[in-house]
């Protein structure tokens, strides 16, 4: 007798098989011999998964101080869902905004350090300025040999000295100024990282959707090494998809645009068809099992992440079946014309408690049961 892959609990005889009816003839238990679904199916669990849901987790690790959304809650791309707390952090962005104000501060119009130094120089300048009409009468003097040259070299020293603390103190301004702009510079980028880095304190939405499930609370500790679940799940709630998982070994009979029935125990055990249209020819090795994705109208609402039972359909057809304790070898016992009488038989496949009956039987013959 060929054995047929049927891996279906009580699930599959509610879906494919009819409960058999079993009569008494003259003292006799039978089975009257009907035409039947015949099914060869694999069993499958699964769940309900929103189309684009997406996991949200913590990249760093903290107390949640804030959870700004709930479960069901419409959310936008980029929105706020929760705030991790980092005061170290904070304190040190606040400082460095300070430090940068007060460096702009210091070097902006009329401030007292550019006052200094334009006070200095304006005063430098001045100095300048009579040292040079003195030059000049000297030189005057000089020329018509009045004064020494001596007289008049000594002056010009001393003037070239004084334009030389002039530029001196003119670049050491600039340099300054320049100094304090590269340090806000500098501040700035390092403001910007910090900035960037308190950004991943706020938990925020990847895509445009709603809160499928919240797994966070206002004073929990969230380690980025230790968890497991994410804090948030984010997705179309009206779009689904069904995720089932596949024992390993059926790999090579599962295929794309298979028929599906999808058992829903949290919708009063409704039965849904499907079609298989995604195989995830990747296996699980610490589940020993591969997915597939179905496609399914449920035409209800339906929360992602229910759980679901399923039949994934190898093949169907209708046929003669019998209980398999009804056969004796390659035979069975049949009421005919008020007799007992063996007949004998060419079995097919098993579905599960039935045997296919491929020959010697037609519909209506009454099989006597041991």
């Amino acid at each position: 007798m060929k054995k047929v892959l049927i891996f279906l609990p009580v699930l599959v005889v509610l879906l494919v098989f009819p409960v058999y009816r079993l009569v008494f003839y003259r003292d006799y238990k039978v089975f009257v011999v009907k035409e039947i679904p015949l099914v060869k199916a694999i069993y499958a669990t699964g769940y309900i998964k929103a189309e684009n849901e997406v996991e949200v987790k913590a990249k760093v690790a903290g107390y949640v101080v804030k959870v700004y959304k709930d479960t069901g809650d419409k959310v936008k791309k980029g929105e706020v869902l929760a705030f991790i707390e980092n005061k170290p952090l904070k304190k040190e962005i606040e400082r460095i905004r300070t430090e940068i104000n007060n460096l702009r501060e210091k070097i902006k119009e009329n401030s007292p350090f550019r006052k200094s130094y334009e006070e200095r120089i304006k005063a430098q300048m001045e100095k300048l300025k009579i040292l040079e009409e003195k030059l000049r009468r000297r030189k005057k003097l000089y020329e018509r040999e009045l004064i020494s040259e001596e007289s008049y070299l000594e002056l010009e020293r001393r003037y070239k000295a004084e334009l030389s603390i002039l530029k001196s103190l003119k670049n050491e301004y600039m340099e300054s100024v320049n100094e304090v702009k590269r340090k806000i510079k500098t501040l700035k980028k390092k403001l910007e990282e910090l900035e960037a880095k308190l950004q991943e304190y706020y938990i925020k939405s990847p895509v445009n959707g709603i809160i499928l499930k919240k797994n966070v609370e206002e004073g929990e500790y969230v380690n980025t090494f230790m968890e497991t679940k994410p804090l948030f799940v984010v997705g179309k709630k009206g779009s689904l998809k069904t995720i089932l998982e596949v024992d390993e070994e059926y790999g090579s009979l599962v295929k794309e645009g298979q028929k599906v029935y999808v058992y829903v125990e949290a919708l009063r055990g409704k039965v849904f068809e499907g079609r298989i249209v995604k195989v995830y020819r990747i296996v699980d090795r610490s589940k020993k099992t591969f997915e597939v994705e179905v496609k399914v109208n449920y035409g209800i609402d339906v929360l992602p992440g229910t759980t679901v039972e399923a039949n994934i359909i190898l093949s169907e057809k209708k046929g003669i079946a019998v209980p398999e304790k009804a056969i004796i070898g390659d035979r069975v016992k049949v009421f005919q014309k008020g007799k007992v009488v063996e007949r004998k038989v060419i079995v097919g496949e098993r579905y599960g408690n039935l045997v296919e009956i491929l020959k010697g039987l037609k519909v209506g013959d009454k099989v006597v049961l041991r």
